[in-house]
């Protein structure tokens, strides 16, 4: 919807303002030149970015700017949820939704979650992650166990010791499984659960050994169990945050990453 003369006088201008010919012209026709090329690629890239920007800025527009959903492992990180609290206290305007966390990566980027704490992280580049500290993994024995009095044992005496765990899929099970095939000893489970009061009520009961994050045995009141640390290795899981890279961040979220990035856990 443009004509001849002011599309030539276009093309004349853009060709002065760069210096370069931009089209070569043949007979009655014209053929664009490297140098058009080039300006036409970077112009079709700069158009798709002002684009984006119009739709971010759309959605920060329309977000609902005082909610945050934080993705969370209820089974392993239950122990965290007072801390989440006290941001709740900090931040009183700030409504907070706790879901349980499955695919953390998937959840994100569906905008099913505004930011995720997790201790495993699939890779993905459109998903970034703050270390918050490491978590200690223990064996659980019940207080009549013949390593009771024990502090600390090597983690190859686990060899086919019988053990109560969380079911194949749960993510501290997975970390277990990397040690031992390390190792190359084997863990025998006599009986899964996807609870973590199931599995210390069958520690209390004698039905086996358990191997749980250490604050998260203190978080429940059991009296009748006794933590032993575990040596060459000691197992470990990186507890991370996570959140989308490359979308609109509310003030919400980045007030929950400042505030959890200030997270120092006590030592064993």
């Amino acid at each position: 919807m443009v004509s001849q003369p002011t599309l030539s006088q276009q093309i004349r201008l853009l060709e002065h303002e760069f210096g370069v010919s931009l089209f070569d012209r043949v007979g009655r026709g014209i053929e664009i030149t490297e140098a058009g090329k080039i300006l036409f690629q970077k112009s079709i890239a700069i158009m798709g970015m002002i684009e984006e920007a119009r739709k971010e800025v759309s959605q920060l527009k329309h977000m609902k700017r005082n909610d945050l959903i934080i993705g969370i492992s209820s089974s392993d990180l239950i122990y965290l949820k007072p801390r989440i609290y006290k941001f709740q206290e900090q931040y009183p305007y700030i409504s907070i939704k706790l879901t349980d966390l499955q695919d953390n990566t998937k959840q994100l980027l569906r905008n099913k979650i505004d930011v995720g704490i997790s201790i495993y992280l699939k890779t993905c580049n459109q998903v970034d992650s703050i270390h918050l500290f490491d978590e200690e993994l223990v064996l659980v024995v019940s207080e009549d166990h013949p390593w009771a009095e024990k502090s600390v044992i090597p983690f190859r005496m686990l060899t086919n010791l019988q053990s109560v765990l969380f079911v194949k899929d749960f993510k501290i099970r997975k970390k277990l499984y990397e040690y031992a095939k390390k190792l190359g000893i084997s863990l025998y489970i006599s009986v899964e659960t996807t609870s973590t009061s199931n599995l210390l009520n069958m520690v209390q009961s004698k039905v086996g050994v358990t191997i749980l994050s250490c604050h998260l045995v203190k978080s429940y009141d059991c009296p009748n169990i006794k933590l032993i640390r575990l040596t060459d290795p000691t197992p470990t899981c990186k507890i991370k945050l996570i959140y989308p890279k490359y979308k609109v961040m509310p003030h919400t979220t980045k007030a929950f990453i400042d505030y959890m990035s200030e997270f120092i856990i006590d030592p064993y």
